[in-house]
């Protein structure tokens, strides 16, 4: 795999994954995520080196966040990033 370094300490893998298409349970928007299909993805990933993962709060219902949680989980926190995004307009209370 290869990486870009942004400075001395964070090597993001060039290619990352995205978890706005994660497999679903059935064809169409908005069908939960097949968890079993997404963390072979997952850990097929990490084996090969990829260490960015992009997130948002509207990728499956909300749903793609707590996947990665605990999908990433078993993995030592240090190996991977993640991208996280949201509209500030989606929540009145959220601070930015």
């Amino acid at each position: 795999m290869r990486y870009e370094c942004w400075n001395n300490e964070i090597r993001l893998s060039k290619l990352g994954m995205g978890a706005t298409r994660l497999p679903q349970t059935a064809p169409g928007l908005g069908q939960p995520i097949d968890e079993e299909k997404a963390r072979v993805l997952i850990d097929c990933c990490m084996e090969q080196g990829v260490n960015y993962y992009d997130t948002a709060y509207i990728y499956h219902g909300g749903h793609s966040e707590t996947f990665l949680a605990r999908a990433l989980s078993c993995y030592d926190r240090e190996r991977f990033y993640i991208a996280d995004k949201f509209n500030v307009q989606a929540n009145p209370d959220a601070k930015a």
